[in-house]
């Protein structure tokens, strides 16, 4: 017996949207009973076993499961979909969002090394806020 599969990229980026507002604090849980309970798209022990290797990858370990979950799924579509869905309503503004593209473009398509990443980025990022929160002030 197969699990039932998401039906398109849209459903993944809606349903990984859906998660994002749900969690505060702490996303696995929810994630957890998302995926595995109410979708069924991964059995328990798939989840844990892609939890685990999420957990030995840098980064969040529900980012690297998002991304694990859209490869799955889609290929690399689903992967950018599932992380979108995960991270384009918590991020907001439209400067967050171009730090994060500009941060996926350096370093999954450039393949600049992360360090440089954030530090070039990040430090642009920084110097954004900075200047934004004198004009504030």
């Amino acid at each position: 017996m197969s699990l039932p599969a998401p039906r398109s990229q849209s459903e993944l980026l809606r349903v990984f949207s859906a998660l994002a507002l749900q969690g505060f604090g702490g996303l696995l849980p929810i994630a957890q009973r998302g995926l595995v309970e109410r979708r069924q798209w991964l059995t328990r022990d798939e989840f844990i076993e892609m939890l685990s290797v999420g957990q030995v990858l840098p980064g969040p370990n529900v980012v690297n499961l998002a991304l694990m979950i859209g490869d799955r799924f889609f290929s690399w579509r689903g992967a950018f979909a599932a992380l979108g869905g995960l991270l384009a309503l918590p991020l907001g503004r439209w400067r967050c969002a171009l730090a994060l593209s500009l941060t996926l473009v350096g370093v999954g398509v450039m393949r600049w090394p992360m360090a440089y990443a954030v530090l070039g980025i990040g430090g642009l990022a920084v110097a954004a806020a900075w200047w934004q929160l004198g004009r504030t002030s």
